[in-house]
């Protein structure tokens, strides 16, 4: 899986094709997660449109008969892409269309002639069609092409997650084959409703006692920072208060087997191969100027149940991590300790964090500095994510401060960074990419404890 974003994004040209929905003007009412009740607030207070796009290829040109059935299939087994948000007369509501009172309709957009064309049309219509309130907030589209094309969705945030993304291009590829190949009823694992997760409590932690020693640890990480959620480090070129556009670097790191390097050093100190990254990422920002240990906070995912697994939704909440810049194997393992302790402390609701602090939350920045990982290698297809050309394609925004995405996959590393497009951000995030590789490197070839006393025995 290529993780990028819109403006990095190099679709080949094509007959552009897109597919409209339509909902009646009634639905069931539904309730809204957390992620999402903030993700709204956002976007009422003037936030840009934030959407995140599945697109993988298939053979041929598309067939449009079965890539309508593999649309209408694929919202029937997902609740999210049934739920349409509007303003009413107390605020804003939340209601589920059945997928059988939906209208579909198919159009040909157009034609495209080079890459820097049918991106900006996709990007156009992405923008257009994939903000939080109405219905849909989603676009199914497809780029058509004699020899092999490419089959788009395009989500508000409202509705999924990174893994959704991975588990839209395995399902979706799986039901197009089926039905471009003339089958009736294609067979997929059972899938939990995403609505049905929020009203029973398993879309998110529970709320815990007040007393309860994570609230407690939750405190404890504030309060160190004048409760204060963690910023990146080294320079920016922004004053409190800007936002610059937003800009973005994809990058290689390591090959897989510098990757199986790391991941055994890092289970021989007791630690995760996240773990390990973190640590290096850490010594790295040291090394540029930052300090002996890393703060930053990552999402972590709440799919408590088996059938969750296959479920498009928001399924993520936010944990903070303090990790040691060090790649000794006592640094290694005190990264672990900091994952492990940051997971814990992701079994408190964020609302009940914020309610419980004796101080409010000072906000010098809109975004929070973020550190996020996902193994593509465990997702459902991600065995098939290259000979699919798999990408996830996130908008691009503003921002004003770094957020970082490691994807690993049956390749190795990869990473995307999003930063404000100032020249002192690039040149940060430029030196931070080139140390990266290297302490990678240094941290697969240094031996662990028992390794270092069987050779000095």
């Amino acid at each position: 899986m290529l993780v990028t974003t819109a403006d990095l994004w190099e679709p080949r040209p094509g007959t552009l094709l897109r597919w409209d929905v339509s909902a009646p003007g009634h639905g069931a009412p539904a309730g809204l997660s957390l992620n999402q009740r903030n993700h709204l607030a956002g976007a009422l207070a003037g936030a840009p449109t934030v959407w995140l796009a599945a697109a993988f290829d298939v053979e041929g040109p598309i067939e449009p008969v079965a890539l309508s059935r593999t649309w209408r299939t694929f919202l029937a087994r997902h609740g999210s892409l049934q739920l349409e948000v509007i303003t009413g007369a107390d605020g804003l509501e939340a209601r589920r269309h059945h997928p059988g009172t939906l209208r579909w309709s198919v159009a040909t957009v157009g034609h495209t002639s080079t890459v820097e064309e049918t991106r900006f049309a996709l990007h156009a219509a992405l923008d257009e069609h994939c903000g939080p309130i109405g219905y849909p907030a989603f676009l199914p589209a497809a780029i058509s092409r004699p020899d092999r094309s490419t089959i788009v969705l395009g989500m508000d945030h409202l509705h999924c997650d990174a893994h959704s993304v991975a588990v839209a291009v395995d399902e979706l590829a799986n039901l197009y084959a089926a039905y471009a190949e003339g089958a009736d009823e294609p067979v997929l694992p059972p899938v939990g409703s995403f609505l049905e997760a929020v009203e029973q409590g398993y879309d998110g932690p529970a709320r815990v006692d007040p007393e309860d020693p994570l609230l407690r640890g939750w405190a404890e990480f504030l309060g160190s920072r004048g409760n204060r959620l963690p910023t990146f480090p080294l320079p920016l070129g922004l004053e409190p208060g800007e936002r610059a556009t937003q800009a973005t670097a994809v990058a290689p790191l390591a090959d897989a087997e510098l990757m199986d390097r790391i991941g055994a050093r890092a289970r021989n100190s007791g630690a995760s191969t996240y773990a390990a990254v973190l640590a290096a990422l850490a010594t790295t920002i040291a090394d540029l100027g930052g300090g002996a240990r890393l703060d930053t906070m990552a999402p972590v995912s709440t799919r408590s149940q088996e059938p969750l697994t296959r479920s498009i939704g928001w399924y993520t909440t936010t944990v903070p991590l303090t990790v040691p810049a060090s790649l000794t194997d006592l640094g290694l393992a005190e990264a672990g300790d900091a994952v492990r302790h940051g997971v814990r402390l992701g079994s408190v609701p964020l609302d009940q964090v914020l309610g419980s602090l004796s101080e409010p939350l000072v906000q010098t920045r809109s975004d929070v500095f973020v550190v996020s990982w996902v193994d593509y290698r465990h997702v459902p297809g991600g065995a098939d994510h290259l000979d699919r050309g798999a990408q996830h394609i996130s908008a691009s925004t503003l921002a004003d401060d770094v957020q970082i995405w490691f994807s690993r996959t049956y390749s190795g590393l990869g990473v995307r960074v999003r930063y404000p497009d100032t020249e002192v951000a690039a040149a940060s995030i430029t030196a931070l990419l080139d140390r990266l590789r290297d302490t990678l490197a240094e941290l697969s070839r240094q031996p662990d404890d028992l390794a270092s006393l069987s050779l000095d025995s």
